[in-house]
């Protein structure tokens, strides 16, 4: 566990040093971020550790490598790191992924957490739906509606208004458990329900082998590349919105060049790696080519958020509205990708199209600099 932690925490903290941190305008960067006091707007931080005890009176969006947050937050919060602390009070949704995670808060809305380990405390209260992912999955606190966990170890012993729904290798409904609605469950084992609970509902069982684990990791690797989008656009917003709005100006064109690129990329690193004098010209264009890959896919997200809110007539002007619609963006496609053939091709086509917009902007933003 404390490898995964490791490796979640080492990924996002070299996302921040390899990326330059001129290119930010609002957000607060560096090794250490600590706020206090009262934020009267939304307030964004990356850094290796960030410390915040404050009153925000708008949205709270923070990435880096060990995590605080206290006070209250009187809109979202949107979280990645390896270790996560979240308590005081958010008035509205949270949504946080990371290697460890601990949530000792009342949340007003709806809370989405997946990561390694995450422990609900038992002081910790959900007004909406929770849906909770990882390796091993505690909660001891409430929730006003339905709960859904997918995770390889289980463990539940608080009190929930509506239906619970639970998938995970090993499942444990403790004392003190509390269950208004139904409890169903899929699992290789029963689960372990002390005789002291209460369920109102029905409960239903399903034999099932947890070979398939990687239904919680997939949500997991999801929120991850929303760390990663979030990266990407506090430190180029323009850019990610340029590129963003050439995908659909000209996605003929976009899906071309990304095609080619694919192909071509790869084929012409190898050649060059095959010569004493090109050898590391073709490792970094292997570098770059996996990195260009990551912001492509990113991008063709970003347009999947602004045209889905743009449909719904939803308002994404400021920077944490357009975060939450390329979040949902992410999730969606997270869920799309199950269904078989059809989220395969849809995905790699908006990998396509993303990674060709992105190359031709890069195209404009060098011309544009050549330019006297």
């Amino acid at each position: 566990m404390n490898r995964r932690r490791s490796l979640i925490s080492a990924f996002i903290f070299g996302l921040m040093l390899i990326l330059p941190f001129p290119a930010i305008s609002s957000p607060e960067a560096g090794e250490t971020v600590i706020k206090r006091g009262i934020i009267s707007d939304d307030y964004y931080a990356a850094g290796g550790k960030i410390d915040i005890d404050a009153d925000i009176i708008g949205d709270l969006v923070v990435t880096g490598g060990d995590l605080l947050v206290g006070h209250r937050i009187q809109g979202d919060v949107m979280a990645a790191g390896g270790v996560i602390n979240l308590a005081g009070e958010v008035v509205d949704d949270v949504r946080i992924a990371g290697g460890e995670i601990n949530i000792d808060a009342t949340i007003g809305d709806d809370l989405i957490a997946a990561g390694g380990e995450v422990r609900i405390s038992s002081r910790a209260s959900t007004g909406g739906e929770a849906w909770l992912a990882g390796g091993d999955v505690q909660m001891d606190g409430s929730v006003s509606k339905s709960l859904f966990i997918a995770a390889g170890n289980i463990r539940i012993s608080g009190k929930i208004q509506g239906d619970v729904v639970l998938e995970g290798g090993e499942i444990q409904i403790l004392e003190g458990a509390f269950i208004e609605g139904d409890l169903h469950y899929k699992s290789p084992n029963e689960a372990e329900i002390h005789p002291d609970v209460k369920i109102i509902g029905n409960v239903i069982y399903e034999q099932e082998d947890w070979g398939h684990a990687h239904k919680g990791y997939s949500f997991v690797f999801s929120l991850m590349l929303v760390t990663t989008a979030i990266v990407l656009f506090l430190l180029f917003p323009t850019f990610t919105q340029s590129a963003s709005a050439r995908v659909s100006a000209n996605p003929w064109k976009n899906l071309g060049v990304g095609f080619i690129l694919l192909i071509v990329t790869p084929i012409a690193a190898i050649i060059l790696m095959g010569t004493v004098l090109g050898l590391w010209v073709g490792l970094s264009i292997f570098t770059l080519y996996f990195v260009a890959l990551l912001v492509g896919f990113l991008v063709a997200c970003f347009f999947l958020g602004d045209w889905g809110a743009r449909l719904l007539h939803k308002d994404i002007t400021t920077t944490g509205r357009r975060l939450l619609s390329v979040t949902l963006a992410i999730l969606l496609l997270g869920l799309v990708q199950l269904i078989p053939l059809i989220g395969c091709v849809l995905i790699f086509v908006l990998l396509l199209v993303g990674l060709g917009a992105v190359m031709l902007q890069l195209k404009s933003v060098y011309r544009s600099s050549d330019q006297p």
